[in-house]
């Protein structure tokens, strides 16, 4: 092997400088020749150099037709069947070896001994990058094993936004990648010359010529292709997603989609969006948040990057508080999450935001008819640092005034929210970002009551890569939300103020062990003060008492690590485990009672805690699990179970939570929620991924909830733990959907059966009852009709069961005349059932080149046939002392919508 090394050297000098630019095909045709002999031809006839040992190759001759081949290609003919292989270096040198040790432990042997000898001889157009093609690392840099890491991350020429889902190719080699949520890629190769095809939907298939000397990074951005209009599809993952995913109950928004989506009054809404998927659901117009799973509104885990949304609302659930222009990606976790979340039961909406544009500066604007936005990107320096801020606002009291009913018309309300984001690169390896958010809500009924709430959010993160499989990164948080209630009225005036202030802090690493190993750990620290209520007169002739509670702390610390493993092209395991310490902290009063059972003036004494100390405390162990078998190319199944637990709930005795619902931390009489979540489905896509189909079944065991006392008291009560009662639930159910994803007609169907129940002591003699968000049956249709890629008709129908209520099923008199009404038992009856049809058209953006602004149309018809489905149904009695129904209808009649949408390119 030295002697072959030393010819190498010796040879490759004397003609490296003839080489450089002579053509690298040649015809070699023969009907018996030794390999020795073919190889010496190679040598003698064209401008490279093939390095072997006679005595290495095997005897006898083979019989060869080459026509203007490669000198790649005409080497893995000669070494057919053959126990040898070769390895290329830089300008047009190869040198075989045994195919066994080519590419393991003698090369990087080689290519240092290589580096060592001949660098310094190499021609000046090898140093650097060779035209043409893009040179990357040095000898070096290479592993153990001879091959090179070449990581990257692919963005958007334009935007500077990064792309999921882009795939990286490399011709004539199995090596290939998809870019991950930040859009990163990893390849691994042996030195030498290869061409990379970068594939993005809507960006065309773009070709890269790279020099691989070592380990190194090579980021690329992709200008959108010249493609035929009808050939654009934008996704925001893998094409087959749907089939090869490992994590079970995940669900992605197609952000590409929501501005064609129907909304109410024109506003794209992630959460509405949301509303399509199977097994989430809402209880209608009015609503804050969404239900997964049967599970209840705060038990839904609402990021935006790391920071947690308290309200996920505006105008009283009309709007959501999420802004698609600053959005990058939406994720839904549906029970079955992954270790790094915590702190809610039944799902986690991950929000990431976008990064600013690191090349130019772009506006976008949108004009609706009770809402407007503004988004603003660009670098502060190029390609090291960048902004991107929106705001939204709305301006709806001109369309309440047209209102014909009086106590409408005298109501008012108003929303504004606004994010900021900075982006600044450090080096080639580390990443500072801050972001901050904040919104205002006002809602007035008629001079009656008011609710007025507000966020406050601010976040820093620190991205850093420590080398090729280690990164990670630090976040910390800080957020504030305050509400209040109003009653307006002059005698009952009063003011209810509640709020949540919490600090994260929260460190995470990855570490890429290989390519079928990923590992994952951090911790998450967060600290709580509940302000529980506290309520004032409003005027000097209320006859309301001043009353106020003590602020509650509590401290939730949580450790958490993970693994993904790919056993096989079949099968994959997504495993984690999450371990969460809780602590209820004082200062703080503990009322002790007798027998220790909470009970209405049940109190026999107090214990006074101070600062710090702690009042009790809870652990929590939490494995989570997810597999997927593939069963063929195209199908799969999918299982998992994940161990959940909350520790901070929303108190609310109304049908919905309202925004100045308090928030409850768990305490020694109010114990967290717990609960047990198993999924299994079956996925299958059809017509080369185009069809999506999934049916899916999943299953609840609540083995710790607490369910309200009838006419429980709630606001500002000291002894908050008398009203409530410990239980136990269950839910499970089945979610069947099907999408197609391109075509003239496209779309998605989905239909969910689910059943949702809980049994508490002391409620409905102790036997399961139908929780507040069962909705037995639900179904969501969209079809798309395109015509071409710029106009798109969208058709949304959306079916639910009717949510159950307790009604009054009859009444009796007592001795002196009053009707006393009898109720039925807890939820048995059900309002009626609601159904609701939306049409949209979008005209969308232009694809002229030359012009620097890009408009766009959607005008859409909500609720089309004006159906008047019932939020809730409250009773009143007849003179013939007979319960009579009455529907309230939030929205009665069609809404229709023109948005405007502008930006420059």
């Amino acid at each position: 092997m030295k002697q072959l090394i030393t010819l190498a050297f010796i040879l490759f000098v004397c003609t490296c400088a003839s080489a450089q630019n002579a053509p690298v095909t040649l015809n070699l045709k023969n009907a018996s020749i030794s390999r020795a002999e073919a190889l010496r031809q190679i040598n003698a006839n064209l401008p490279v150099r093939v390095f072997f040992e006679d005595d290495q190759l095997p005897k006898g001759d083979i019989s060869l037709d080459l026509n203007d081949v490669t000198v790649r290609e005409a080497l893995d003919a000669i070494l057919k069947e053959s126990v040898l292989d070769f390895v290329d270096y830089r300008d047009r040198v190869y040198v075989i070896g045994s195919a066994i040790t080519i590419g393991t432990e003698f090369d990087a042997a080689y290519y240092a001994a290589v580096a060592d000898r001949i660098e310094e001889d190499l021609p000046a157009t090898s140093q650097g990058e060779p035209a043409g093609a893009t040179y990357i690392g040095t000898l070096e840099s290479l592993g153990a094993d001879g091959l090179a890491t070449i990581t990257g991350q692919i963005t958007d020429l334009s935007s500077g936004e990064s792309f999921i889902g882009a795939t990286v190719q490399v011709e004539n080699n199995t090596a290939a990648a998809a870019t991950d949520i930040d859009g990163n890629y990893e390849l691994k190769l042996r030195p030498g010359t290869y061409t990379m095809v970068i594939s993005y939907v809507g960006f065309g298939a773009n070709r890269r010529d790279i020099k691989v000397s070592g380990s190194g990074k090579y980021d690329i951005a992709l200008g959108a292709a010249g493609t035929n209009l009808q050939e654009i599809v934008v996704t925001e993952q893998g094409a087959d997603a749907n089939v090869n995913r490992v994590q079970a109950g995940v669900q992605r928004l197609d952000l590409a989609s929501l501005e064609k989506l129907p909304t109410f009054m024109g506003e794209a809404d992630v959460v509405k969006a949301l509303l399509l998927s199977p097994g989430v659901s809402s209880i209608g117009e009015g609503a804050s948040g969404f239900n997964v799973r049967g599970g209840e509104i705060d038990q839904n885990l609402l990021l935006m990057d790391n920071g947690v949304l308290i309200n996920s609302s505006h105008a009283l659930g009309f709007f959501s508080t999420y802004n698609a222009d600053v959005i990058k990606s939406v994720d839904l976790y549906k029970a079955n999450m992954p270790a790094r979340f915590g702190g809610r039961l039944a799902s986690v909406l991950d929000v990431q935001m976008r990064d600013g544009n690191f090349d130019h500066f772009r506006m976008k604007a949108g004009i609706g008819p009770v809402t407007g936005k503004l988004m603003a990107e660009g670098p502060i320096v190029k390609d090291r640092s960048s902004f991107i801020i929106g705001a939204r606002s709305s301006y709806a009291n001109w369309a309440i005034n047209l209102a014909s009913v009086p106590e409408v018309k005298n109501s008012s309300t108003f929303f504004f929210d606004g994010n900021l984001r900075l982006t600044q690169r450090i080096g080639k390896n580390s990443t500072l970002i801050l972001q901050g958010y904040g919104s205002q809500d006002e809602f007035n009924f008629n001079q009656t009551f008011a609710f007025d709430y507000q966020t406050t959010m601010g976040q820093a993160t620190w991205k850093q890569i420590f080398s090729d499989k280690l990164y990670g990164d630090l976040s910390v948080v800080y957020s504030d939300y305050q509400s209040s209630q109003s009653d307006l009225r002059v005698l009952t005036a009063e003011k209810v103020n509640n709020g949540i202030k919490y600090f994260t802090i929260k460190p995470k690493l990855n570490y890429d062990a290989s390519e079928d190993l990923q590992l994952e750990g951090g911790l998450e620290i967060n600290r709580f003060t509940v302000n529980p209520g506290n309520r004032a007169p409003a005027s000097a002739e209320s006859f309301v008492e001043a009353a106020g509670l003590e602020d509650e702390q509590a401290l939730e610390s949580s450790i958490f690590g993970s693994a993904d493993y790919t056993f096989s092209k079949r099968f994959s395991i997504s495993a984690g485990l999450r371990f969460t310490n809780y602590r209820f902290l004082g200062p703080g009063t503990e009322f002790l009672y007798e027998d220790g059972v909470p009970t209405r003036g049940g109190i026999t004494d107090s214990v006074r805690y101070g600062t710090g100390d702690a009042i009790t405390s809870f652990n929590s162990l939490q494995p989570r699990i997810s597999m997927r078998f593939r069963l063929n190319g195209n199908a799969s199944i999918r299982a998992g179970y994940g161990r959940t637990a909350q520790f901070l709930n929303q108190i609310f005795v109304s049908d919905s939570p309202t925004p100045s619902s308090q928030y409850q931390l768990a305490t020694r009489y109010i114990p967290p929620f717990l609960s047990h979540n198993f999924s299994l489905g079956y996925f299958i896509n059809k017509d080369n991924n185009n069809v999506e189909l999934g049916a899916e079944i999943y299953a609840r065991q609540i083995d710790q909830l607490w369910d309200y006392r009838d006419f429980a008291q709630v606001i500002v009560n000291p002894s908050l733990e008398t009203e409530i009662l410990i239980g136990e639930g269950r839910a499970y159910g089945l979610e069947l959907s099907g999408k197609r994803k391109v075509g003239t007609l496209n779309g998605l169907v989905s239909y969910t059966y689910s059943n949702t129940q809980r049994k508490v002591t002391g409620i409905n003699n102790g036997e399961y009852y139908n929780s507040n968000f069962d909705k037995p049956h639900n179904f969501v249709a969209t079809i798309n009709w395109n015509p071409n890629k710029r106009n798109t008709l969208t058709a949304n129908f959306t079916y639910g069961t009717g949510r159950p209520v307790t009604a009054p099923v009859g009444s009796y008199r007592v001795e002196n005349g009053l009707s006393v009404p009898v109720y039925s038992d807890r939820n048995a009856v059900r309002i009626p059932d609601y159904h609701r049809l939306d049409l949209a058209y979008t005209l969308g953006k232009g694809y002229d080149e030359t012009k620097k602004f890009q408009t766009s149309w959607t005008i859409s018809l909500y609720n089309v046939y004006g159906r008047k489905n019932a939020f809730s149904v409250f009773y009143t009695q007849a003179p013939d002392l007979s319960n009579v129904a009455n529907r309230l209808a939030v929205l009665g009649t069609v809404f229709p919508a023109i948005t405007f949408n502008i930006e420059t390119r």
